[in-house]
């Protein structure tokens, strides 16, 4: 049968005579498209699960920070100037009043808490309710302080407080019991009692993974509490605490420029010396280095398919002495060079076709049963990724057939039947 229906009929019939060597180039591409499945839904997941901690952490925040040192933890740099006091504070949220969602002043110290359950170093945080519009996440159950939560005036009286949800699974186990719990803390040497009113809803995901990293670790640095979110919130003393730092919530990152352009203003005005930290800024480089990470895992990606080429191809040229005799025949019987190039070529690209389907399904049960209960955070694959790796897949068939298609194609039809080949 001569034409394109016998191109096609010799492709197919090539693919069923050699079902070993079928399978082994089908094998071949599905384990090449899984590992590329693999990598780059674990490469996007974890892109994606970083830029929403990211995010959570507010891109739209501003902080004038006080040089200040809790344990091994520097906050902010040198500067010339008179630390930021609580008469700077009030001038500030004056002077930005309307153009902001809040302007909290805070003090973060060390602190120790113990109940029935056990006892836990934590950072403690002194500020005012409208610090809430900060928390992006909101409450996991209670509430927020409120305007009526303050000091109270006996020594032995509970203080009313909120608590992160890492911190209140530590200390009770399930974060929701902590509401009408009471604590006993203790900071700067004092020893005083508080009772939860709410619980704070962890924003960060990668939080809740940090224990695969750190278990050996029995006390964590600052640094990591501080990004585990184990904070206590207690209500602001107007006569007591000072400013470690003033945060700034702007309406959204598009209003970031114009309130640092003004906070600058104010800093040069007031001759203040306070570190100036724009979060979106800090953002942007973090999102930066990962998307060069990104670009890492694009470069495997490209790599994983060219080892799947060499492989392909050798499985084919290795292969295609297995029908040389019937090349030659079919040369000598009129055939022309494309009639019997095309049905090698179209064999690749048949069997990379097979393999699509099952190459993804085992793809996403790496991902599923090997890579996300290890790593924590969800795969995601982008649609233009899987496309485009069928298509590469597709590309690979057809190019990997490409030099047994050639070594056909100069086949001369007399030496192989003479019995010659080295070819």
């Amino acid at each position: 049968m001569r034409g394109l229906p016998g191109i096609l009929r010799n492709s197919l019939l090539s693919i069923v005579r050699h079902r070993l060597r079928s399978l082994l180039v089908v094998s071949t591409f599905a384990l090449g498209l899984a590992s590329v499945v693999a990598i780059v839904g674990t490469i996007e997941g974890g892109r994606r699960a970083i830029s929403h901690d990211l995010e959570a952490l507010g891109t739209d925040l501003v902080a004038l920070i006080n040089p200040l040192r809790l344990g091994s933890l520097a906050i902010g740099v040198k500067t010339e100037g008179r630390p930021l006091e609580m008469e700077d504070v009030a001038s500030i949220q004056q002077q930005l009043q309307g153009s902001t969602d809040s302007v909290s002043p805070i003090r973060i110290d060390l602190g120790l808490s113990t109940t029935q359950y056990g006892t836990m170093r934590h950072t403690i945080i002194a500020t005012i309710p409208e610090f809430v519009s900060v928390l992006r996440p909101g409450m996991l159950v209670g509430r927020f302080l409120q305007r009526q939560d303050r000091w109270p005036t006996e020594d032995d009286d509970e203080v009313p407080a909120a608590i992160d949800e890492a911190a209140a699974e530590n200390l009770f186990g399930d974060p929701v019991q902590a509401i009408g719990q009471k604590v006993r803390c203790v900071r700067d040497g004092r020893a005083f009692t508080v009772q939860i009113v709410g619980v704070v809803k962890d924003p960060l995901l990668l939080r809740q993974y940090m224990s695969a990293f750190d278990s050996t670790s029995s006390a964590r640095s600052i640094p990591a509490r501080r990004l585990q979110f184990l904070n206590l919130y207690l209500p602001w003393r107007s006569e007591v605490d000072q400013p470690q730092l003033l945060l700034v919530d702007a309406p959204g990152v598009d209003d970031v420029d114009e309130i640092v352009a003004r906070l600058e203003k104010i800093i040069a005005s007031e001759k203040l010396g306070v570190f100036l930290h724009v979060q979106k800024r800090w953002t942007s480089v973090v999102l930066d280095i990962i998307d060069r990470f990104s670009g890492l895992g694009h470069f495997i990606w490209i790599l994983d398919l060219v080892v799947v080429l060499i492989l392909t191809g050798t499985i084919s040229l290795l292969a295609i002495d297995e029908s040389l005799e019937e090349v030659a025949l079919r040369r000598a019987e009129g055939a022309t060079v494309m009639e019997v190039m095309l049905p090698v070529l179209l064999e690749g690209v048949w069997l990379s076709l097979a393999a699509l389907a099952p190459g993804i399904y085992v793809g996403q049960l790496i991902l599923q049963y090997g890579i996300e209960p290890v790593l924590g955070w969800s795969s995601w694959l982008p649609p233009r990724m899987i496309i485009g790796t069928c298509i590469g897949l597709m590309t690979i068939g057809l190019l990997g057939s490409m030099l047994p298609a050639l070594r056909v194609a100069k086949l001369d039809p007399a030496a192989v039947l003479g019995g010659r080949r080295d070819l």
